[in-house]
């Protein structure tokens, strides 16, 4: 058994069976999660479905190697209806949700608070033409059946999730039966079994060579070095403004006299505050109502 405990930091593990065509990823992150919910507050089951989301998008984040961003969301019509975390090539993870706070009360997984929707996997880079996208229907009453399904179906792979929340860490790992043949027809199957006896505190505390060898002391295992991921905001005062430009130009002018030359917009993300004048506005580059019917004729 390897002591120690976990680290204070955000890391993704990768690991493989010597001897399995089995894959397997282990995702710890704590101070990207706890700088959200210092930003954001969330009711208890609207943060347990977020965190198992930003976990997944982490397993998910791992396997891409381009230069750009991937971008999971729930998008519903439940009282929970959003649902979006997104990860850029450099291991940065926001995420944010949501919601009616009177209507998600006494209400437990993904089906009874989202209702009708879909998971919207998005995957952008700069040298795409047009950004790839998968979208799984909302049938399943957890993000790990979602998942599992989407990849059984969509990419012909078993895989499996194991999830966990706590208010200091989202954890997860994935494990993938990989193209080849297996030596034991029921090796992934048993690999599976013995993952399912991981309690949530394991999964969210454990360094995952000692969580490893707790679960599969009898099977070779290479682990890789680990990723490190880490809170970031995109959001910046040039793209809100451009942001700005975007709404109807008498509404803004009539916020700005409401409250005394001042426009305040809030980041959904990370809740920076960002403040403008009227002087920081050129009126020009707004869309008139007459410009756009006009446009239309």
């Amino acid at each position: 058994m390897i002591n120690g405990t976990s680290p204070k930091t955000d890391y993704l593990d990768r690991f493989i069976f010597d001897e399995l065509p089995i894959r397997g990823e282990r995702v710890i992150l704590e101070h990207s999660w706890q700088e959200l919910l210092l930003r954001r507050s969330y009711p208890d089951n609207v943060k347990k479905l977020l965190g198992e989301l930003m976990a997944t998008t982490a397993l998910l984040s791992a396997t891409i190697k381009i230069e750009g961003k991937l971008t999971v969301q729930v998008q519903a019509k439940g009282a929970l209806d959003l649902l979006v975390v997104q990860i850029s090539h450099l291991k940065g993870v926001r995420a944010v949700a949501r919601f009616d706070k009177e209507g998600i009360a006494g209400l437990e997984g993904l089906k009874e608070l989202c209702g009708e929707g879909h998971i919207v996997i998005t995957i952008d880079a700069p040298t795409f033409k047009e950004p790839y996208q998968g979208i799984i229907p909302l049938i399943d009453n957890s993000i790990k059946e979602a998942i599992e399904r989407y990849f059984a179906t969509s990419e012909q792979l078993e895989t499996t999730l194991y999830l966990a929340t706590s208010d200091q860490v989202a954890a997860g790992m994935l494990l993938q039966r990989l193209p080849g043949e297996m030596p034991d027809e029921d090796a992934f199957n048993r690999v599976n079994h013995l993952a399912a006896t991981m309690k949530d505190e394991e999964l969210l505390q454990l360094p995952t060579k000692e969580l490893l060898y707790r679960l599969y002391s009898e099977d070779d295992i290479r682990v890789f070095e680990p990723d490190s991921y880490h809170f970031e905001c995109t959001c910046s005062k040039e793209r809100t403004l451009s942001m700005i430009y975007q709404l109807n130009l008498d509404e803004v002018k009539s916020i700005l006299a409401e409250q005394e030359d001042a426009l305040f917009v809030d980041c959904e993300f990370c809740g920076k505050r960002y403040l403008f004048k009227e002087s920081d506005l050129d009126f020009s580059l707004f869309k008139s109502e007459e410009s756009e019917s006009g446009a239309s004729d």
